[in-house]
């Protein structure tokens, strides 16, 4: 198909003026009869008159505003956009579902199989999700794992500075905290903590005891370094602690005075490292299952927090031989000299 130039209408506007008919403009310029036709209804002035001028400046404006129909929006492709629907319901991810298109075209059996010729790669299934009109009003993206309603840009991370005074790498801590035995760490008393975010700045304060999986809760009015340390002393002080390895959030930065009042030794994990605190991290998923993340905690009281915490902490736990954590934790309270012996720890209430 041509596509009629700024000369072209030139010379359509000339042949008017000269009074030729349509069909001997057609032929030389051409193209065909209706394409003219179509050409001079839109390129019409104030006057009712043909100008090359406002056909142009119609064209150039239309051009930037299209766009070509995403393959998946196109009605010929229905069977491989219902294939998709179908997966992504079935919760696999577009990785997945590209990959096994892909695996089926190699092997001859795309259109046997399913019924479509075409395939798509990963990244149009994503674009694909998030910027369909169709495909946004369905809510597909509810589908993906994270589930996000929007989607995140992939942009490199700014160097981190860290602002904590006297701060202690994870590379240094001692290793017997990384140590284990059948799976579980081998010393009880090594714990994690971070702070989780909700709206209007409130934040939930959570630590976890590496070895039990035992979990402490806090709501904090504001995510600040006085708050986050009275709420960590509050919770610790009393227990047995040997090391705490925190997020580098600005809220630790007085992570010497926790160190002072409870007795034990601080690290800090490597920015963007949220695998070095593991257990923390899969807390804080936790705790969003009952807050998510957009809610608001302004009504909520620590004692139903507590009880969030309970909750948590008498769920068993597979890699405990199915007993609770606080059972586990009890234990090797009243057992601090001895490893954990997951045969010694009695079933006690899970109410």
């Amino acid at each position: 198909m041509k596509h009629l130039m700024a000369a072209d209408r030139g010379k359509i506007e000339a042949y008017l003026d000269e009074h030729y008919t349509q069909k001997q403009i057609a032929i030389r310029v051409g193209v065909s009869k209706s394409c003219i036709s179509r050409e001079i209804a839109r390129g019409l002035d104030g006057r009712g008159q043909y100008s090359a001028f406002v056909a142009q400046c119609n064209y150039e404006s239309k051009r930037k505003r299209s766009r070509q129909t995403p393959i998946l929006d196109n009605p010929v492709n229905y069977r491989l956009r219902n294939y998709l629907v179908a997966k992504l319901q079935s919760g696999w991810d577009p990785s997945q579902i590209a990959g096994t298109l892909k695996a089926l075209e190699q092997q001859g059996r795309l259109l046997s199989e399913l019924g479509f010729k075409v395939r798509v790669c990963a990244e149009t299934i994503y674009e694909w999700i998030y910027t369909s009109a169709w495909a946004v009003k369905e809510k597909l993206y509810q589908y993906l794992r994270l589930g996000r309603k929007r989607r995140k840009k992939q942009l490199g991370r700014k160097v981190h500075r860290s602002g904590i005074p006297n701060r202690v790498p994870i590379h240094v801590r001692p290793a017997i905290v990384d140590e284990k035995i059948k799976g579980i760490p081998a010393r009880f008393g090594d714990w994690e903590g971070d702070s989780v975010l909700f709206l209007h700045k409130r934040a939930i304060n959570t630590l976890n005891e590496r070895l039990t999986g035992f979990i402490c809760l806090t709501k904090l009015a504001a995510k600040t370094a006085e708050l986050t340390t009275l709420a960590v002393i509050d919770k610790l002080q009393n227990r047995i602690v040997h090391t705490l390895t925190f997020d580098n959030g600005s809220e630790f930065t007085r992570h010497e005075e926790i160190a002072n009042q409870v007795g034990c030794q601080t690290y800090f994990a490597d920015p963007y490292s949220s695998f070095q605190r593991g257990a923390n991290e899969n807390l804080n998923r936790q705790l969003r299952a009952y807050l998510p993340k957009r809610s608001s905690i302004e009504d909520l009281t620590q004692e139903e927090l507590e009880d969030i915490a309970n909750e948590l902490n008498n769920k068993p736990r597979k890699r405990l031989g199915w007993r609770t954590p606080r059972e586990c934790f009890e234990w090797c309270c009243n057992h601090p000299k001895e490893p954990l012996q997951l045969e010694l720890v009695a079933f006690g209430s899970r109410i």
